[in-house]
């Protein structure tokens, strides 16, 4: 059953949809420094490291736009699902390993977290995508109306 978008719940829906943005981005600044510091903490020079993280986190987060829109466009979403899936399993495994000699099981949540965040926001969004889709109507197609035709006495 299809239901009918008020102008408050696509407020809502912006509203939403700006805040996963938000978290989104922040967590990449999170895991992205994480992993730029492992990567010099094991011998990669500086002007290289601050790319290594790229090949995972952006390509994570464009896995999860392509996700989006091929949504959008009702198409086959497996393959970015599962670029999204390993980049979010890397992601994660690398920020955990980069804290694992503290032998903290807090921290290493802690910094699990990020990727993680990123993967549950592409979630939702694509519940408010399909919730805004199926409440969409589609046109109707009106039939011709007879003219109405006066008899004159």
């Amino acid at each position: 059953m299809a239901m009918k978008l008020t102008t408050q719940s696509k407020k809502i829906a912006d509203a939403i949809t700006i805040g996963l943005v938000l978290v989104s981005i922040s967590s990449f600044i999170l895991s992205y420094h994480t992993l730029v510091v492992m990567a010099m903490d094991h011998g990669m020079p500086i002007w290289l490291a601050w790319l290594w993280p790229l090949s995972m986190d952006l390509f994570m987060m464009i896995g999860c736009l392509t996700v989006i829109r091929f949504k959008m466009l009702k198409q086959s979403t497996l393959y970015p699902w599962v670029v999204v899936v390993i980049t979010t399993l890397a992601s994660i495994g690398f920020n955990i390993a980069s804290v694992y000699n503290t032998g903290d099981p807090l921290t290493m949540c802690m910094y699990g977290v990020p990727p993680l965040t990123v993967f549950i926001a592409l979630e939702l969004l694509l519940l408010i995508i399909k919730i805004e889709q199926a409440a969409i109507k589609k046109p109707r197609r009106r039939t011709p109306r007879k003219p109405v035709v006066k008899q004159t006495e």
